[in-house]
């Protein structure tokens, strides 16, 4: 009290500083009688503990301190007005009532644009996605797109693609994560926690923001009025249907336009090229829309995508396969597109 009446100094500040001041000193004073006095009957635990006990406050306070300033915001933070694009992605793992509900609040969000994205780890399971993605009426309108996950991390396969995502610096991203809440300890022990485990490492990258939706399933089983949105059934795969690794598919013969194979890193703007690689992501256009499936394939040079127009499926085509195409290479939105390409799925 006595620094702070020194430092304002408003009103009666002097005799503010003397009452403080005397108060001060007969406090000293007797802390001092009683500890040479008191000192072998336990006051040497007070005079031990006290000091650490204000030093471990004044550190609390300068760690407060700094994560309030690290908080505020700053004038070259202030990105409201420079942000252009906002685009939403919704991370599925299941089409059930919690994905519905977390693409209807993506819908609310009004994003720039707003897709969905599946990490393939499981291929079956990947079909089952995209065979109920497309039957529902409550999703025709969102693109699903399927990831390659080769080494089942997800969180790592999550933070690439929100990087490149937001490779513009004009973009801002948001990632939504359907989670199902279960009881407590059996939610525990029979599921996993995956949402935080790719909303932490994302939600330190700038212009990415990592929302997880929560759902509660214990509520349902419980018999709680729950008002549910459109229903969607996921088909379950037939037990007798045989896991076939695709055979070699040529339905468009590969023209000799380009004799050599070019590697992807070297196409050029407005040049014929054959390029090959393996797929690692297809994105099927919304059953509701205009027919449009885009393959991205990648080589140890770079990545390009190869859209086809009038069709939503390519037979034997899945991701991890290895493919030929033959094209004029294109540009959009500042990437090279090859459209329409002639193509050959490689074993």
């Amino acid at each position: 009290m006595l620094k702070h009446a020194l430092r304002h100094r408003t009103g009666s500040w002097k005799a503010k500083v003397f009452i403080h001041g005397l108060a001060g000193s007969v406090s000293t004073l007797i802390v001092l009688i009683f500890s040479v006095v008191k000192f072998t009957e336990g006051a040497w635990l007070v005079l031990v503990t006290a000091p650490i006990m204000v030093v471990s406050f004044l550190r609390l306070r300068r760690q407060y301190t700094r994560e309030q300033e690290a908080l505020s915001i700053k004038q070259h933070q202030e990105r409201a007005t420079s942000i252009a694009r906002h685009d939403v992605t919704v991370l599925v793992d299941n089409v059930d009532i919690a994905t519905v509900g977390a693409v209807r609040y993506a819908r609310s969000l009004k994003p720039h644009k707003l897709k969905a994205v599946h990490f393939v780890i499981d291929d079956r399971r990947a079909d089952e996605i995209q065979t109920a993605w497309a039957a529902s009426d409550a999703l025709e309108d969102v693109t699903l797109e399927l990831i390659d996950c080769p080494d089942r991390r997800l969180a790592n396969s999550a933070l690439d693609y929100a990087i490149r995502m937001t490779e513009k610096p004009d973009v801002e991203l948001t990632l939504l994560l359907p989670r199902r809440s279960y009881s407590g300890f059996l939610g525990r022990l029979l599921h996993d926690q995956t949402a935080e485990k790719i909303a932490a490492p994302i939600s330190q990258l700038p212009r990415v923001v990592a929302t997880i939706v929560p759902f509660d399933v214990e509520k349902i089983i419980s018999g709680a009025t729950f008002v549910a949105p459109a229903a969607v059934n996921l088909p379950k795969a037939p037990a007798t249907k045989p896991l076939v690794k695709a055979p070699v598919v040529n339905e468009e013969p590969v023209s000799h336009y380009a004799e050599n194979v070019t590697p992807i890193g070297e196409i050029v703007w407005r040049k014929r090229a054959q390029v090959q690689g393996r797929v690692t992501s297809i994105r099927m256009a919304p059953s509701g829309g205009a027919p449009v499936l885009e393959v991205e394939i990648w080589d140890e040079t770079g990545g390009v995508s190869l859209q086809f127009l009038g069709r939503r499926e390519i037979a034997g085509l899945e991701v991890g396969s290895q493919l030929r195409a033959e094209g004029m290479v294109g540009e959009e939105e500042g990437a090279m597109v090859i459209l329409n390409p002639s193509y050959e799925l490689l074993v």
